[in-house]
């Protein structure tokens, strides 16, 4: 057995790396500079790819569903992304400086052991949320089937009714799946180049679509002007209860991507210099957010005047099912190009933002025995165990499950921010993260940072009564208040867990802020261990000298 164990132990791939141990390996440690290949250029391509895909094109849409017309729900998504866009860079500051990941993040603001909660609830987001992009990536690859065999969308279901997912659908998301694992072995420091051609070859795409929508139906179509008519929804007129709407349309807009805000550092750590991440992100996060979902609308709405038996087209892939249905064989050309445009978006989004951000965390839970690209490969495949098309069987149930992150990740988010900003103002002693025991500075209490753990709570309690009302089959009762408490669950737990973790470090202050190392241990700075630093630099200043101090071996003892 012992002899099988040390077959699946991670092997290092230089020698200045050290042994793989249960704390640290190649994956996990700060990033040398070599590694770091990601510059400004690298973020718009990567945040193209994220935006301009098919859970953003429906984002705006679906807040129709809860009685919002086309402005209030663009408004909603207009200010849900601008929120994104600086909780990205705050929360991306410690990849960028520091050229850490999430797993290691953590361990400074929650302990070395304490880290281990928030790992195991990005791990699980990143599981469902592969499975989720799959279905609709599988989705896109019927289209692409369809346009060259059309009888494939008549293909007779041999599932039951209860399986969630009808037969062509399946084999395209076993389709995508199959595509996908080739993927997962290349390292994201690689991913520079595609990114920028992925994101050049959706953008013209979705464009070329909306200029198609537009010019066939000669406007914006009549879901701009009746959507209450079409949506089969009540408008919700005006007052508070429509502000609380949009103000659920901000969260769930923000819950639509906060799994990615919430490992930031995951991507920023492979950031050339540090202020790579802030302009460029800063930028490009809300306009390719709200262009593509300001397209998925327009076009949806077009769609339903020139297109109206056919009710309203939310998603990208049944609108292009229906363009080959009422077209000829030129439409089924143009299906199959954009078919395949939306498969490298999903692509795009699903590798690296999903199985790739898994594949870091898991080696974050397991370095001895997974990397990279074996906890990629882990979460790929428990992301099609779980049936994540069962997930997907409504916009209002959808809306829910997107809510339903932001209640634990916007209150978690907000302890990571404060801890690294506020309370050690972007001053880390990176050798003591990989050591688990008392010499550490963050070992705290056994382990375990208690003013993490209460500021998440008390983040997160507040939600709980209007989140279980969301989610039971059936409403349980609780006063209105808890419910528009529930509606800002991640901007008002991210603010409660930041402002308890602030106030209870100031007055119980961690051991050891403000301290840095001496010397670069791991090659992070200088690309080669053992340089001396001024112990009085910041984050801000670590492209320049080398901040730690103590060997890789002393760490994992």
């Amino acid at each position: 057995m012992s002899t099988f164990l040390q077959r699946l132990e991670v092997k290092s791939e230089h020698p200045q790396e050290g042994k793989a141990t249960a704390w640290i390996n190649r994956d996990i440690i700060p990033l040398p500079p070599s590694r770091r290949t990601w510059g400004s250029w690298s973020f718009v391509g990567y945040w193209m790819l994220t935006g301009f895909n098919i859970s953003g094109w429906t984002t705006a849409s679906s807040l129709l569903g809860i009685g919002l017309n086309v402005w209030q729900a663009l408004v909603s998504v207009i200010i849900g992304n601008l929120i994104v866009a600086i909780a990205v860079v705050a929360n991306g500051y410690v990849g960028a400086e520091w050229h850490v990941g999430f797993p290691v993040y953590n361990r400074f603001v929650w302990g070395v052991f304490g880290s281990f909660y928030p790992l195991l609830m990005r791990i699980l987001l990143s599981i469902v949320w592969y499975g989720v992009q799959l279905v609709f990536g599988g989705r896109s690859v019927k289209v692409v089937i369809g346009a060259i065999w059309p009888s494939f969308y008549n293909l007779h279901n041999t599932l039951p009714e209860g399986a969630g997912i009808e037969l062509n659908d399946l084999i395209g998301t076993l389709i995508f799946a199959a595509i996908s694992l080739p993927l997962l072995l290349v390292p994201p420091e690689f991913y520079r180049k595609p990114f920028l051609v992925g994101s050049v070859i959706i953008t013209i795409t979705t464009f070329s679509m909306f200029v198609w929508a537009l010019a066939k139906e000669g406007g914006g179509g009549p879901l701009l002007s009746q959507p209450s008519q079409l949506s089969g929804v009540e408008p919700l007129g005006s007052g508070a209860k429509l502000g609380w709407a949009m103000a659920y349309g901000i969260s769930s807009t923000i819950g639509g991507i906060c799994a990615g805000i919430l490992n930031q550092s995951d991507y920023t750590r492979f950031a050339s210099y540090p202020r790579a991440q802030i302009f460029s992100q800063l930028v490009i996060v809300p306009v390719s957010s709200i262009f593509i979902a300001t397209i998925g609308v327009v076009v949806t709405s077009c769609a339903a005047g020139f297109y109206p038996e056919d009710g309203l087209l939310w998603a990208p892939y049944d609108l292009l099912e229906s363009i080959q249905l009422h077209g000829g064989p030129g439409a089924r050309a143009a299906c199959f190009f954009a078919g395949s445009a939306f498969v490298l978006s999903q692509l795009g989004i699903n590798v690296p933002g999903n199985a790739i951000s898994g594949g870091i965390d898991m080696s974050g839970l397991f370095p001895k025995y997974l990397n990279i690209r074996r906890g990629a490969f882990v979460t790929a495949a428990l992301g099609i165990v779980i049936c994540p098309w069962k997930l997907l069987t409504g916009a209002s149930v959808f809306l829910t499950v997107l809510s339903s992150f932001a209640v634990f990740l916007g209150p978690l988010t907000g302890v990571m921010v404060s801890d690294y900003l506020v309370v050690r103002r972007s001053k880390l002693r990176l050798s003591h993260l990989y050591m688990p025991n008392k010499s550490s500075i963050y070992y705290f209490t056994y382990g375990i940072n208690f003013r993490a753990v209460i500021s998440w709570v008390f983040g997160v309690w507040p939600l709980m009564p209007g989140f279980i009302n969301a989610v039971s089959p059936s409403p349980i009762g609780v006063g209105e208040g808890w419910t528009h408490l529930y509606d800002l669950a991640w901007p008002l737990g991210f603010v409660l867990s930041a402002s308890i973790h602030v106030a209870l470090s100031t007055a119980f202050p961690p051991v050891g802020l403000g301290e840095v190392d001496e010397t670069d241990v791991f090659g992070t700075f200088t690309e080669g261990a053992g340089r001396q630093a001024s112990p009085g630099m910041s984050g801000s200043d670590v492209d320049t000298e080398s901040m730690k101090g103590a060997s890789v071996r002393e760490m994992a003892v």
